[in-house]
């Protein structure tokens, strides 16, 4: 529940009991009134406002603690649903990292900021459970039968964060294809003075497989980097291994390995650095630590991000609501029973 409602809904309450409260004193008070200043009438029998104020605190008490209870009951509820859910659907609990601010100038990630982030993580979280996940791809120039295709690249040992119980060398994993051979056609690229020129194609033959989840990783790549055009294109994610052999097809040249693929920025690009948490309590906190490492990091909407201060705020408002309008009654109450001794006492 937002904080903002449950307190205007208990400032309602608050008033509007005191507004009773108020009302009842001002009849009893010009009932007594009438009653003093003419002996010749007898004040109508009125229930002593102390005991009208009693009865109003216990009600209101027992409507705040009741009113609170259900409300944290359905947003605890709503919440470890949530968290459930994100078990399956990683996007809530993986901060995304795109690019750093060196010296003023804004600059994509590459392997050595995977590196970097890795030790910033471990050096302030020790011991706990983040995995960080480079995701590469081509610019362009990878076909898989005569259409454009989006090959994606993640180190093996992360499949799991695909679906995927293994992931092997020579194998495209797809999620939404059902064919057994990936027939790729790579764009052989050479680098030159104003850009880049692609004169001929080479043939690569991967085996096929589907099982890749759509509550995975990919939810996260295709909002954060994907165009409503390009989700029309085929997505396959490959290991590292096979994306070298594939990049090497491309460029002519031997790589083999994180470093190499920098080099070759144009064509080839780290897409974001994945930081998945294994406790959803975590990402706020690793998204404020990478950016006061000037990193450009961000999350997914949590709308719980929150929880563990909204809940004990929203019992705060109720103690304290619930305080004022007891320390008010207290008042009201000795004023009131000083109030009907000195007239007992007056006709005594």
């Amino acid at each position: 529940m937002n904080l903002a409602l449950y307190i205007a809904i208990v400032t309602a309450i608050v008033l509007f009991l005191c507004l009773i409260v108020f009302i009842y004193f001002q009849i009893y008070k010009k009932n007594i009134n009438k009653a003093l200043t003419d002996n010749t009438s007898k004040p109508k029998r009125m229930i002593e406002p102390y005991k009208i104020v009693f009865v109003l605190v216990i009600f209101l008490v027992s409507l705040g603690i009741t009113f609170t209870s259900v409300a944290g009951f359905m947003y605890s509820k709503d919440y470890f649903e949530y968290e459930k859910n994100t078990t399956e659907n990683m996007s809530g609990r993986t901060v995304y990292v795109d690019y750093s601010f060196k010296n003023v100038n804004l600059h994509r990630v590459n392997s050595a900021d995977t590196e970097r982030i890795e030790q910033i993580i471990t050096q302030k979280y020790p011991g706990r459970n983040i995995d960080i996940i480079p995701v590469y791809t081509f610019s362009s120039g990878i076909y898989l039968e005569n259409k454009k295709v989006n090959v994606y690249a993640i180190p093996k040992e992360f499949c799991s964060f695909l679906g995927l119980s293994e992931m092997q060398n020579d194998t495209a994993y797809f999620y939404n294809e059902e064919i057994s051979q990936a027939n790729f056609e790579i764009c052989v690229t050479k680098i030159v003075e104003n850009g880049f020129v692609s004169d001929k194609l080479e043939k690569l033959t991967f085996e096929a497989k589907s099982g890749v989840s759509d509550k995975s990783l990919v939810s996260i790549i295709e909002k954060e980097n994907m165009t409503p055009s390009m989700r029309e294109d085929p997505i396959c994610f490959v290991s590292l291994d096979s994306f070298y052999k594939m990049a090497s097809i491309m460029l002519e040249t031997d790589i083999n390995s994180e470093v190499y693929l920098d080099k070759y920025s144009e064509l080839i690009t780290l897409k974001g650095i994945y930081i998945c948490c294994d406790r959803l309590s975590l990402v706020n906190s690793v998204s404020s630590t990478l950016v006061q490492q000037n990193y450009n990091a961000h999350t997914p909407i949590d709308t719980f991000g929150s929880f563990e201060k909204v809940l004990p705020n929203i019992f705060l408002a109720f103690i304290l609501s619930s305080a004022g309008l007891v320390l008010i009654s207290s008042v009201n109450i000795y004023l009131t029973i000083r109030t009907v001794k000195r007239i007992k006492n007056k006709d005594d």
